[in-house]
């Protein structure tokens, strides 16, 4: 038992494992399993027939029968949580696991339309790449919906703004934080920057996060349509922003920190604090390294994307 998850290894040969101790594989995929039974079933027959790439399923006790699935699925790697988890934590145990220099999370109930790997890994090869590069997302009708975030900042109320992604073939724009956490990652990177915050108890939240982090640290987050996915059954595609046990750790650590002619100073935020985060995370870390404060990131951003 690691954590609050038990880990089913691959099936690999001897001669397999020894090769790859010498050589960091380029990518893995993190299949979350987000929908029915069925839709795991088929989503993984895809990938293990389409891509050639380690394939980590993230899963819950009790969902099928796992001696099962790893006779069916002798090359794919089970991670199977012991307990409710929100996906930030599931994303986080890939980012352990997968022991590759980038990973792609995707979900059962979706389509993985586009994956132009050679675009795709060529972005992520410059030395000024992305944290990380978001799916565009598609409704049951393939129409793109509104995936691209803005950072805002309405009374007092962090409220990112949504809007479709005008993107040329092979084209990226700026975006605040991965929907749904879809994405491609750099895996170093992203455990560098601590990956996502499991002490917040909300998909939206953590992804809004990790995304306001990344651009506060001095990195940026991008959306392509080199990457796209389809949710074949969702008429809509939609985030929960509700506030959930934890949301204030993302208002404390993306607000605390004001910018005063060239320094950083803790001030803290008249509204959402987590006095412990603002003790241990902004006054010990996020004040020595942010290099530009909320407000200067809304400032900034794209006019043509704002």
């Amino acid at each position: 038992m690691l954590n609050n998850y038990r880990i089913y290894r691959r099936k690999q040969e001897i001669g397999s494992r020894i090769t790859r101790l010498h050589n960091t594989e380029q990518l893995a995929v993190g299949l979350l399993d987000s929908g029915t039974p069925e839709q795991l079933t088929e989503a993984l027959d895809w990938y293990v027939l389409s891509m050639n790439y380690s394939l980590h399923v993230v899963t819950q006790e009790g969902r099928f029968d796992i001696p099962h699935m790893q006779e069916r699925y002798k090359d794919v790697t089970f991670l199977v949580f012991t307990t409710h988890t929100f996906t930030g934590e599931k994303i986080n145990a890939v980012a352990n696991e997968c022991r590759t220099n980038l990973f792609l999370i995707v979900r059962s109930d979706t389509l993985l339309v586009t994956f132009d790997g050679q675009q795709l890994f060529s972005a992520m090869a410059e030395s000024d790449h992305p944290s990380a590069i978001c799916a565009t997302l598609a409704n049951a009708y393939r129409e793109i919906v509104p995936c691209c975030r803005i950072p805002r900042l309405v009374d007092r109320n962090l409220d990112p703004d949504a809007d479709f992604p005008r993107l040329e073939a092979n084209e990226s724009l700026p975006t605040l934080y991965p929907v749904m956490c879809l994405a491609l990652y750099d895996r170093a990177l992203f455990q560098r920057l601590r990956g996502f915050d499991e002490n917040i108890h909300s998909e939206y939240w953590q992804a809004l996060d990790f995304g306001i982090r990344c651009h506060l640290l001095g990195y940026t987050v991008e959306i392509s349509n080199s990457l796209l996915l389809q949710f074949p059954d969702r008429e809509s595609v939609i985030e929960d922003r509700s506030e959930a046990q934890g949301f204030e750790r993302c208002y404390t650590k993306a607000l605390s920190v004001q910018q005063v002619n060239g320094k950083n100073i803790a001030r803290k935020y008249k509204g959402y604090t987590d006095n412990e985060v603002y003790q241990t995370e902004v006054k010990k870390r996020m004040l020595w390294l942010q290099k530009l404060d909320f407000h200067q990131l809304c400032e900034r951003w794209p006019k043509e994307n704002a």
